[in-house]
């Protein structure tokens, strides 16, 4: 039926290293040397008609035509196993492949989260950020996002690729005996950071100061990046150039890169 659900359990340690440091919101700016958090979380995933490929270790689909929808949640437990948050967070993901006939196939993931109580930042939503060279398929990862750039307790955001199938290259001589296939994609996040998540506006010691290289997004501004470039190099290889689009000011950033 397509149906399928993961319950986990992780108790984790939070320690930061090297330069980085915590620290509460307030006066004295008090040093956190690390906290630790018990997690539950459960998750259900829907995928009417998917097909798989099974083996003696795993199983790999095989079709790719079928919608999958996602929702995960998670439970922050205070005083357990020695977790001193009690936090609740929503994530929800749809994907689908669409085809367009000979003019190729378009992958859209879109997903969305919420925080739903006060946390220090580290629990908050970060976007996820590929800082590598190498292309993460499917990991909805922004590739020109620094780590923590963004702080959020909401967000949506959408990942589309278009792989146009050679319509284009195809009808370049010589270069179309190389069976390159050109592919377009574009990435869009928005954003929210409540006040009660906000130390610029909440007081509350329970909440750690924000690093001096992070930002929240503006309302009706989302941040934005898109992809173009060449798979199925030698039946192997991929070549992609991102641009980012916005928030060009923000110190230390790539405007640009090469995956």
């Amino acid at each position: 039926c397509g149906l399928s659900y993961n319950l986990n359990f992780h108790v984790l340690k939070d320690t930061p290293a090297g330069d980085w440091t915590y620290q509460k919101n307030d006066a004295a700016g008090t040093v956190v040397n690390n906290f630790m958090t018990s997690e539950l979380s459960a998750n259900i995933r829907y995928s009417p008609g998917e097909t798989f490929m099974n083996s003696k270790t795993k199983r790999v689909p095989v079709s790719f035509d079928s919608p999958v929808f996602s929702v995960t949640h998670t439970i922050g437990l205070n005083n357990f196993f020695g977790g001193k948050y009690s936090f609740n967070m929503t994530e929800v993901e749809i994907w689908k492949r669409f085809w367009l006939s000979s003019y190729g196939r378009l992958d859209l993931d879109i997903r969305g989260g919420k925080q739903w109580n006060k946390v220090p930042y580290p629990l908050l939503i970060l976007p996820p950020t590929n800082l590598s060279y190498f292309i993460q398929v499917g990991a909805g990862a922004f590739s020109l996002l620094n780590s923590m750039e963004f702080l959020n307790d909401e967000y949506a955001s959408a990942f589309a690729m278009y792989n146009i199938n050679g319509k284009i290259l195809n009808r370049i001589p010589i270069i179309r005996n190389f069976k390159w296939r050109e592919v377009v994609g574009f990435n869009i996040m928005y954003g929210h950071l409540s006040n009660r998540n906000n130390p610029a506006v909440n007081n509350d010691s329970e909440l750690f100061k924000f690093p001096s290289n992070s930002y929240t997004i503006e309302k009706n501004h989302p941040y934005m990046e898109f992809t173009v470039g060449i798979h199925n190099i030698f039946k192997l290889l991929a070549v992609e150039y991102v641009r980012r689009l916005n928030y060009l000011s923000h110190p230390g950033i790539s405007r640009y890169g090469f995956r």
